[in-house]
């Protein structure tokens, strides 16, 4: 019987009564949607960067100071690489947001901020705001990619004031999650960094 993750999540989430996940979204088809300019952001940071109950990547983005945040259900990959950036770790070969970053600045561009925008059917929506030779411009980009780049070129990270009103409390005492990128975890997961 072949088992879809949503409704893997739906079991996980439903079993957790202490932990909500309904902040996680799952990568679906949908198009997206740019934060209106009367929208009132508010700055975040990756507050964490851990596993849901099985085994997918979440990072938590909240403010600085305070103890809610938004969980966001991220690919492997993106993990691995907002992981790197937030332990300054270089890989001997630029990855992929280490590339964007180096041909943004080659062209002349600036990461000027992301913001997170969006959640709509169980996808999360962002945007990277740049400014160029030709002016400002903003990019669709999935949640993961853009806090990886964002981290990558030091640009704030924001939440549209919909997905501010769905933080949730990060409960003081949790039980520690392994990262992604811990070596038991590579090993029984087939993950290499």
């Amino acid at each position: 019987m072949k088992v879809k993750r949503r409704e893997i999540l739906k079991v996980a989430a439903g079993a957790l009564s202490s932990a909500s996940l309904s902040g996680l979204a799952i990568l679906a088809g949908s198009s997206p949607s740019p934060a209106s300019p009367a929208d009132r952001s508010q700055r975040v940071v990756v507050k964490d960067l851990l596993t849901d109950p099985i085994g997918a990547p979440v990072v938590l983005l909240g403010p600085e100071r305070g103890n809610r945040a938004l969980r966001v259900l991220i690919g492997e990959s993106e993990a691995r690489a907002i992981l790197h950036a937030l332990r300054g770790i270089q890989p001997p070969r630029p990855i992929t947001h280490d590339l964007l970053k180096t041909v943004i600045r080659a062209l002349g561009g600036k990461v000027e901020r992301v913001t997170i925008t969006d959640l709509r059917e169980n996808t999360f929506y962002a945007t990277v705001a740049l400014t160029g030779p030709k002016g400002p411009i903003e990019v669709d980009s999935r949640p993961s990619d853009a806090i990886a780049l964002a981290l990558r070129t030091q640009a704030p990270i924001f939440l549209s004031s919909k997905l501010t009103l769905m933080m949730e409390p990060i409960p003081s005492q949790r039980a520690p999650a392994p990262s992604p990128l811990e070596p038991s975890q590579r090993k029984k997961r087939g993950i290499s960094a």
